[in-house]
C-alpha cells in the first residue's frame, strides 16, 4: 500500500500526461512501472523524496519525448465541446421562429473558449496543486458551476442582443430543420457509442417540444427559461453522477491494491 504523497505524486503524473495529450496506455505502462518501484522501496523503508518532491512538469518531461500525441481524453474532451454546442443550440429550433445571428456564432466561439482554454487549465491547475483531496472535488464542481453559468450568461446575452441577424426560419422550416438535426446527432451519438447523450438531447429540447404542440402563444422567453432551468439541473446531476463514479473507480483501486499487496 503507497503512501498518501506516493499516491499524490502519481495522480498528479497521470492527470499531466494525460493533459499534454498522451497514449493512455503508455501512461498506465508508466504509472504501473513507478507504482511497483514505489512500493518495494516503501516497503524497504528507502527514501522516495528525489522522486516525489520533483517537479510533475519536469518529471514528466522524462516519458513525454517518446509517447505518441495522442489519447481518450483528447476525444472525449471533442466529444463535450460538440455536446454542449448543440445542447445550446438544438433546443432553439423547436420555437415559433429561430434566427442565426452573428450573436449565435460569438456565442459558439465563447463556449469552445470557455471550456477548452479556461476550464481544462483549471482543472489541470487545480489536480496538479491539490492532488487526489477533498479539496479537488470540491474546487473542480465549483469551477465546473462557474464555467455553466458563463455559458448560460453567453446564451442569454446572445439570445437578447443578437447585433445583426443572418438567416430567419418560420415555425414549419425550424421544426423541420432541428428535427433532421437531433435524428443526424442521435446516429453519431449511437455509432460513437454514447447513447446517454440521446437521451439528454431529448430531455433539452423536450420542453420546447411540448410547448409547440400545447401552446399556440408561448413566448421565447417561456421556452429559454424551461429549457435553462433542466439544463443547470442536468449539470448539477451530472456533475453528481461523475464525481462519483471518480470516487467509486478509487475505491475498487484501492481494494485491488490492497488484494495485490496481499
Amino acid at each position: 500500500m503507497l503512501s498518501k504523497q506516493s499516491e499524490d505524486f502519481l495522480t498528479k503524473l497521470r492527470v499531466e500526461l494525460q493533459f499534454r495529450g498522451k497514449k493512455s496506455n503508455d501512461i498506465e505502462e508508466i504509472e504501473d512501472e513507478l507504482r511497483d518501484h514505489l512500493e518495494i522501496a516503501e516497503q524497504n523503508e528507502d527514501d522516495v523524496s528525489h522522486i516525489i518532491d520533483t517537479p510533475i512538469k519536469v518529471y514528466a518531461d522524462q516519458f513525454a519525448k517518446n509517447m505518441p500525441f495522442f489519447n481518450h481524453i483528447s476525444k472525449y474532451i471533442t466529444y463535450f465541446i460538440v455536446f454542449m454546442i448543440v445542447v445550446f443550440t438544438l433546443p432553439d429550433f423547436f420555437a415559433p421562429t429561430y434566427t442565426l445571428t452573428v450573436s449565435y456564432i460569438l456565442n459558439v466561439i465563447f463556449i469552445f473558449f470557455i471550456t477548452i482554454v479556461v476550464g481544462l487549465y483549471l482543472m489541470r491547475e487545480i489536480i496538479l496543486k491539490f492532488g487526489d483531496n477533498k479539496i479537488t472535488y470540491i474546487l473542480s464542481a465549483l469551477c465546473g458551476i462557474f464555467i455553466f453559468g458563463l455559458m448560460v450568461l453567453s446564451h442569454y446575452l446572445a439570445q437578447h442582443f443578437p447585433i445583426y441577424d443572418i438567416v430567419t426560419l418560420n415555425q414549419s422550416q425550424s421544426v423541420i430543420f432541428g428535427s433532421l438535426l437531433f435524428i443526424i446527432i442521435a446516429l453519431l451519438c449511437f455509432l460513437l457509442k454514447q447513447k446517454i447523450f440521446i437521451v439528454v438531447l431529448f430531455i433539452v429540447c423536450l420542453p420546447n417540444i411540448v410547448a409547440l404542440i400545447f401552446s399556440d402563444n408561448g413566448s421565447n422567453s417561456q421556452y429559454i427559461m424551461i429549457s435553462l432551468t433542466l439544463l443547470i439541473v442536468f449539470n448539477i446531476g451530472f456533475t453528481v453522477f461523475i464525481f462519483y463514479q471518480i470516487y467509486k473507480d478509487k475505491k475498487l483501486e484501492k481494494q485491488d491494491s490492497k488484494q495485490t499487496g496481499s
